[in-house]
């Protein structure tokens, strides 16, 4: 039976991608975060629950080397910079290679004009950080996806598109269940979207920032 890490756990991506790895697939779930009382009582058998910081990668290779981790999913915010370099400094002492790696849109100016606008005003000095977080993994030896999410909604739905690196990103939002549903599909098929940097979005979103902000 594979494994899958995630880091991050108590995030909301992160508690959606744990339901469905529960729901549709056999791998074991380990779940990294600081405080393990902030997640839900998955009463499963096939849930760890790991505590330690994202930014420290002594905690990281514990939480690796206690179980054979097959893929690293990792959904964070704050100092991305840093927790990215701590998991590709862990993962490599580990020798695991797959990662799932959550940025953010916008951190190559690859939206739309006034929709990049929008995006920049949001997330202001942000935006430097998840980019350096992308140069750190794209310039590792790990077998990674990094997912560029829209705008992110509580929606109950699957309905995505993917976007490449170089092309200029589609639409305003996609829901948080969507990028989990991503991140397991890769999980379960390690070749999709492999050594690949993408965005995602739902179709049909487009304009200058999401419909539903005010």
């Amino acid at each position: 039976m594979q494994t899958v890490l995630i880091i991050g756990a108590n995030g909301k991506v992160s508690i959606e991608a744990t339901k469905i790895f529960l729901e549709d697939s056999n791998f074991n779930v380990d779940l990294f975060l600081r405080n393990a009382h902030r997640i839900p009582d998955y009463a499963s058998n096939r849930v760890t629950v790991y505590e330690g910081d994202a930014k420290n990668s002594k905690d990281l290779e514990q939480a690796l080397a206690l179980d054979k981790v097959d893929v690293v999913f990792a959904s964070l915010s704050g100092s991305l910079d840093i927790e990215a370099q701590a998991i590709v400094d862990a993962m490599s002492k580990k020798d695991v290679k797959r990662l799932i790696f959550v940025a953010a849109p916008g951190i190559y100016d690859e939206l739309p004009a006034k929709f990049n606008e929008f995006n920049k005003s949001q997330f202001g000095e942000k935006l430097t950080k998840y980019r350096k977080a992308a140069d750190i993994i794209e310039a590792s030896t790990l077998d990674y996806t990094i997912i560029r999410p829209a705008w992110l909604t509580f929606k109950n739905e699957t309905d995505y598109e993917v976007t490449s690196k170089d092309t200029q990103f589609r639409g305003t939002e996609v829901s948080r269940r969507s990028i989990a549903s991503l991140a397991v599909r890769i999980a379960k098929n390690p070749k999709l979207y492999s050594k690949e940097n993408i965005g995602v979005n739902k179709p049909n979103t487009d304009g200058d920032k999401p419909a539903w902000f005010n």
